[in-house]
């Protein structure tokens, strides 16, 4: 039987660690994806606006886009025009936040259940050694 919970015990954090993994790999595309269009911007003729959002899908019609700015959580970089209007440059992709919010609910959520399986091996030791 112990060893049967030292197999789900190392199950479950290669799995917590595999998740938190997973959500640094995510995240670090997002900043590389953020990072290079940014450095896009202070070089060539016609960078500033940037070009991603003058020509992006989501530009609103008859708006002049005056400039940008990058968040970094969630990761995207939102395009500002002339009248304040505020709309999504589409560089990040649609499911990558989504999708690092998933990997980090279940990075906490395993590591967590981590902790609390190790916690109740260890009074489950701590039982026996007092019993026998």
């Amino acid at each position: 039987m112990a060893e049967q919970g030292a197999a789900e015990s190392t199950l479950l954090r290669g799995t917590a660690i595999f998740a938190a993994a997973a959500t640094a790999v995510l995240y670090l595309l997002g900043l590389l994806l953020v990072g290079l269009t940014v450095s896009e911007v202070g070089s060539g003729t016609n960078s500033t606006p940037m070009h991603q959002c003058v020509y992006a899908s989501s530009v609103p019609e008859g708006a002049r886009v005056e400039t940008h700015e990058v968040r970094y959580l969630p990761v995207h970089i939102l395009c500002r025009t002339t009248d304040g209007r505020v709309f999504n440059s589409g560089v990040v992709p649609s499911w990558l936040n989504p999708a690092l919010a998933v990997s980090f609910a279940a990075t906490v959520a395993l590591a967590g259940a981590t902790f609390v399986q190790a916690d109740r091996r260890a009074a489950a030791r701590q039982e026996e050694r007092a019993g026998t």
